[in-house]
């Protein structure tokens, strides 16, 4: 199944690729010389679209990412260790504003497995202290969307002001190689959270410099860093959890592992989109 989903998507690419070239021929043809668009992720006004078109839409619509990795206990002094595997959902609404920011809202949820099984956890038994817990889903419930702007980016919640003089392009870090682009950044926090993700996500080049794409079909390899669950039981033993593991861009929840959407569809509902007032 995993197999058919990127074959799709490579289609897909094939064909925006044949579609910016026809573009590029057709223009050429009318002016007798060479014309392509191509945003320069150096001006903050195409660096904003482009971070918009990589992590979202610049339509106003349900953009769903899927993904799973591990989850590994960072101890101090130790190597970090492998405790539980985990898949979800992650959807992106970005609304663009009157005076040309955008505001991002997100719906995400995750469920857990058994790392040798690889079936859904109910409960689970620490390996250090042998604790045992009933496990929860992880649904982030955070009532704030996200600003994005020529500035730069920060959550609604963050009483900081963007800094007027700052620029986006500070932020992003872009590198390609050969028909592939690469966006490495940082997700915004308020001061003092606990929590931290450090992101990179490529896609095709054609479509991120395509007008008529409002979106990059993307993958991803986030890493994010947070406090323990407790559920994950591990006491005084002290460090912190590392997630880590891919992601890819949908053009619908209906794209999602059949269990994923039957856990979505049952447990969160409210979960599969989000839109602002959904």
């Amino acid at each position: 199944m995993h197999g058919r989903r990127l074959s799709m998507l490579s289609r897909r690419r094939l064909l925006a690729s044949l579609g910016a070239a026809g573009l590029s021929v057709g223009l050429q043809a009318c002016n007798g010389s060479k014309v392509r668009h191509r945003l320069d992720l150096q001006a903050p006004e195409d660096a904003l679209t482009a971070l918009v078109k990589m992590r979202g839409s610049l339509e106003a619509e349900d953009v769903p990412h899927w993904y799973y990795g591990t989850i590994y206990a960072v101890m101090p002094g130790q190597a970090p260790m492998p405790m539980v595997d985990f898949e979800g959902s992650e959807i992106d609404y970005y609304e663009r504003q009157p005076d040309g920011r955008y505001f991002a809202y997100g719906a995400t949820v995750s469920f857990f497995r058994d790392r040798k099984t690889g079936k859904r956890l109910r409960t689970f038994t620490n390996p250090i202290t042998g604790i045992t817990s009933e496990v929860s889903a992880n649904s982030i419930s955070v009532k704030a969307h996200y600003i994005y702007s020529v500035n730069g980016f920060k959550r609604s919640d963050d009483s900081r002001p963007l800094p007027e003089g700052a620029s986006i392009t500070d932020l992003l870090n872009w590198q390609e190689s050969g028909e592939h682009v690469w966006l490495t950044m940082r997700r915004a926090y308020p001061a003092g959270s606990p929590t931290g993700e450090h992101q990179i996500v490529r896609g095709a080049l054609a479509e991120l410099h395509d007008p008529s794409q409002p979106k990059v079909y993307t993958t991803a390899a986030p890493t994010y860093v947070s406090p323990y669950f407790p559920w994950l039981g591990m006491g005084d033993l002290g460090g912190h959890a590392l997630w880590a593991g891919p992601a890819v861009k949908l053009d619908s929840v209906t794209q999602y592992p059949r269990e994923l959407l039957d856990f979505m569809e049952a447990e969160f509902p409210h979960k599969l989109t989000a839109r602002p007032g959904a």
